[in-house]
């Protein structure tokens, strides 16, 4: 989309009566929460970043972070919500700032009693209000401008670290060799008191690529070589019926409110999926 496009959108838009605000100012979020109750560390790490429209920002430093706690609950301030911190060098009685107290942060209502000694309040009466000069050193580091209630998101960066930690794990996996899958079902077996369990097993090869998806057929002749005496030795048409809802996914996929079956017989299944997974990894 062309400049004039987007101001052509805009102006459309507001034809409409709304307020279109461009994006394109990126405000960093901070990794470690502020506390609205003891101080704490903010640190220096940066975990994302928002994008927001320039006017809702200031030519004064302007960073988001998430408050944790509940001493400013009375405020409509709570846990998970993120403020928006403007660093300014003036404010005043009550003003909700954001301080560093003796070296560790946290959020708190500013003002000055009767006398003029400045104070630190909080907005829960389980809390005590803080004087200022009952510590070595208050700093105060920026105003709150704004309290964002987002939907619960994610940071990229906390993302990516899982992927990787999985993607590591999923590398470190053996190969997974017919005298491995054998002794597996061997193992398995005495675990299957239902023969339509079977299914969680030939799910687990599947998705371990050494099952062809849907070859129910193949998968049964594998179980009666393995264990040729078992009670409840499987059926091709019995498993299929069960290749519905989620359960026609990965096992990883799986969800216990889209599943051919519930409740407790939904955790067999699933049980029976992982230990004939942690047979596979070796475990």
């Amino acid at each position: 989309m062309t400049d004039e496009e987007l101001k052509e959108l805009f102006r459309e838009l507001e034809a409409q009566g709304w307020n279109p605000q461009l994006c394109d100012t990126p405000v960093p979020v901070y990794d470690t929460p502020v506390h609205c109750g003891d101080p704490t560390e903010l640190g220096d790490v940066v975990s994302d970043e928002v994008m927001m429209p320039r006017k809702w920002t200031s030519l004064n430093r302007t960073y988001l972070t998430t408050v944790q706690g509940d001493s400013m609950k009375d405020a409509d301030i709570l846990e998970g919500d993120l403020v928006k911190v403007e660093e300014v060098g003036t404010y005043n009685d009550g003003d909700i700032l954001l301080v560093s107290v003796d070296g560790e942060y946290a959020l708190k209502a500013y003002c000055r009693d009767e006398n003029g000694t400045p104070w630190l309040v909080p907005q829960n009466k389980a809390y005590n209000s803080i004087r200022f000069h009952d510590h070595q050193e208050v700093i105060v580091k920026g105003v709150v401008r704004e309290v964002v209630k987002r939907t619960p998101r994610i940071s990229y960066r906390s993302c990516i670290s899982a992927i990787n930690k999985t993607k590591a794990k999923l590398a470190e996996r053996r190969e997974v060799t017919p005298d491995i899958v054998t002794a597996a079902l061997q193992q398995i077996a005495p675990d299957i008191k239902v023969a339509r369990w079977w299914y969680a097993v030939f799910r687990v090869l599947a998705d371990a690529g050494v099952m062809k998806a849907k070859d129910y057929d193949a998968f049964c002749v594998l179980v009666r070589e393995a264990v040729p005496d078992h009670p409840r030795l499987p059926a091709a048409d019995e498993l299929q019926r069960m290749a519905v809802d989620s359960f026609a996914k990965p096992v990883a996929r799986w969800t216990p409110t889209d599943a051919p079956v519930k409740g407790k017989r939904y955790d067999d299944y699933l049980t029976i999926a992982q230990r004939m997974q942690k047979l596979l990894d070796g475990d």
